[in-house]
């Protein structure tokens, strides 16, 4: 539980100093955003940094999306690429 709460501290932390055009409510706010949030560390088996570098890819290759939208993308991508 304590490792979940860290997790969620250092991706808030990230989000919150991106610049953003189109953002849905704050992450931090949203309980959609901290299922999914939870969903990709479990997919990621708590690994912080590499869902921060995936987030980051999505941010830098779509820009203008909301946090929602990049979660969900994220975890698309990493469970499209597990059924292969």
């Amino acid at each position: 539980m304590l490792l979940i709460v860290g997790l969620s501290l250092s991706l808030i932390k990230l989000w919150s100093s991106q610049p953003r055009n189109k953002v849905s409510k704050p992450y931090f706010s949203d309980p959609k955003n901290r299922k999914l949030q939870k969903r990709l560390l479990v997919l990621l088996n708590g690994d912080a940094t590499t869902a921060e570098r995936l987030l980051k890819q999505q941010r830098q290759r779509h820009q203008g999306q909301s946090d929602k939208w990049y979660l969900e993308k994220v975890i698309y991508d990493l469970e499209r690429d597990r059924r292969y």
